[in-house]
């Protein structure tokens, strides 16, 4: 059985994202890339990866039904597509208020990408959530401008 979340009208995110499926137990989403020329299934999945700590991992479904994390779809829809998935990110995080989610990009160039997003957009959500950067297994508040491996992205705590 699957939620479908496309009915959800608010977005921290000044983008619009795609509809999307998730499933009942919001640990894995889908929805579909699209341009004029095709249509591309996209999987999202949070791992459990330490105690709280989830893994977000995110790519193609390829032929075989598998996640790619690496396929390169050149669908020309990135910022669409980068929407949604911190729209399931944010959808997660509101259902599991006490849980983190760790990411980073399957190359470095993606996770280059991933930190000028998280740049550019985290002025929208800094009120509800916290974005750490984390370089040598070392965490820390996100800075613009900082270099980092991965990131950790959770809900604010509020007294």
């Amino acid at each position: 059985m699957h939620t479908d979340l496309s009915t959800q009208s608010h977005t921290i995110l000044k983008h619009n994202f795609y509809p999307i499926e998730a499933s009942t137990d919001y640990l894995r989403f889908t929805f579909e890339s699209r341009s004029a020329s095709k249509r591309i299934r996209i999987h999202v999945q949070f791992l459990l990866i330490d105690e709280n700590v989830y893994n977000l991992a995110f790519g193609d479904i390829d032929k075989y039904g598998e996640l790619d994390d690496l396929s390169v779809s050149d669908n020309q829809d990135m910022e669409l597509v980068l929407a949604t998935v911190i729209q399931t990110v944010f959808s997660f995080l509101e259902l599991n208020p006490d849980k983190k989610v760790f990411f980073q990009g399957s190359t470095p160039s993606r996770t280059r990408l991933y930190q000028i997003v998280i740049t550019r957009e985290k002025q929208h959500w800094d009120d509800q959530y916290v974005v750490e950067g984390i370089i040598n297994e070392i965490s820390e508040a996100f800075q613009p401008g900082k270099n980092y491996e991965a990131f950790l992205i959770n809900l604010k705590h509020r007294i």
